[in-house]
């Protein structure tokens, strides 16, 4: 069957409205909106009255015309519903057209940058630019921006946030999906975070070089923490808590999935860190979700890599029968998480902190003789423990505020 795009077949290879609706994924449209049969070329009609307007899908491909209706209702709905077979119109003269290098990818702002596209003709790439062109804001005030990512280190089945369900993008996404997605539960489309979770390894993953500091200059970085915090204009915990995040966030390198030897400091551990065993004096006051009461090893905090441990597999073995791959001790040798409030922590602790701090090579026999090979020696700890708290704890500085109370 020729494309949609093709405008010269016969009779017999157009589709009835079933047909056609069944092919190409008839559904409610993505909420930002940017993406619906009112901007798809093959419209017609008044696609802007919702309530008395009639719109029309004229692709080439349907036998006949076939009026665009809402979701379980006879209203106009060419505001809300969109197909696989959607087109973009032209965009204005002389624009130049995005294009992606092998290994890159973009994200979106109207989309808050969560839901991944691969293909530079998407209609959600195009549309996205379009508003940007013509000054536009998306649902939320949203500007239009694409922003180009590195997709080159992904691997088939790997965790992704969200990833874009038209066929340009989603044949060549090959992921699972984080977390309740809203958008492809409400329409049905796999995958999404109902599937069952199966454990992917990547262990391609380059570590991030923000910065390349010895460890007294690490030290250096860590200890301004207290002159952030105190050099911000305006007055208020929380603007001190976004300063020492920004400050942290620019001078720390993401770890990566490839050997710890690699990375270079000061390290950050991010969102595929989980945490696998926290202080003592945590750990009586609250349900952390540890596996693990006491690793019997001195490290106060114990993280794993997602990428790398297989923590559905490993789970309930003892802590001496772990594999090593992608567990990281870390020492709380300053005191940072006796900072943080307790009280404002709740029970999701294994999901709240993020690490960042000074990685050291190993010298405890017990632990090089497991593979283990580096720690982290803690300098900075974020957390989210409730969706409307926030905290920074470091040397020199650590506030917690709720976003309640701004």
């Amino acid at each position: 069957m020729p494309s949609q795009y093709d405008l010269n077949f016969s009779t017999e290879d157009k589709l009835k409205k079933q047909h056609f609706d069944e092919k190409f994924r008839f559904r409610v449209c993505r909420e930002q909106q940017l993406v619906n049969c009112a901007s798809c070329a093959f419209v017609t009609g008044n696609v802007a009255d919702r309530i008395n307007g009639v719109s029309y899908c004229n692709n080439p491909l349907r036998l006949r015309r076939t009026q665009i209706k809402a979701k379980d209702s006879d209203w106009n709905g060419a505001l809300e519903m969109v197909c696989d077979s959607f087109q973009s119109k032209p965009l204005p003269a002389n624009t130049s057209t995005i294009i992606f290098r092998e290994g890159e990818g973009a994200v979106l702002t109207s989309q808050f940058a969560d839901c991944l596209h691969v293909d530079s003709k998407c209609p959600y790439v195009v549309e996205e630019q379009r508003l940007f062109i013509n000054g536009g804001r998306a649902k939320y005030n949203r500007s239009g921006e694409v922003r180009i990512v590195d997709v080159s280190e992904t691997v088939p089945g790997e965790v992704h946030k969200d990833s874009c369900d038209m066929p340009c993008c989603e044949s060549r996404l090959q992921f699972q999906i984080c977390n309740p997605n809203t958008y492809r539960n409400l329409v049905g489309m796999h995958p999404n975070a109902r599937d069952p979770r199966r454990f992917v390894k990547n262990a391609i993953t380059r570590h991030g070089r923000n910065s390349n500091m010895s460890y007294e200059e690490a030290e250096e970085f860590f200890g301004k923490v207290g002159e952030i915090a105190l050099s911000v204009k305006e007055k208020g915990v929380h603007t001190q808590i976004g300063a020492v995040s920004d400050y942290i966030h620019r001078g720390v390198n993401p770890l990566g999935s490839k050997p710890l030897s690699e990375a270079v400091n000061p390290v950050w551990l991010w969102g595929v860190f989980e945490l696998l065993s926290v202080p003592a004096y945590l750990k009586k006051d609250f349900s952390c979700g540890s596996i693990y009461d006491s690793t019997g090893t001195g490290a106060e905090v114990w993280v794993y890599d997602k990428r790398l441990f297989d923590f559905e597999k490993e789970s309930g073995r003892p802590f001496d029968e772990l594999s090593p791959e992608g567990i990281i001790p870390c020492v709380d040798s300053k005191g940072v998480f006796r900072s943080v409030r307790k009280e404002d922590l709740g029970s999701r602790m294994s999901e709240s902190f993020y690490i960042s701090g000074i990685l050291k090579p190993l010298e405890d026999r017990a632990l090089t003789s497991r593979g283990l090979t580096h720690f982290i020696d803690i300098r900075e700890v974020s957390y989210h423990a409730h969706e409307h708290v926030w905290g920074e704890s470091g040397i020199g500085f650590s506030g917690t505020a709720s976003f309640h109370e701004q």
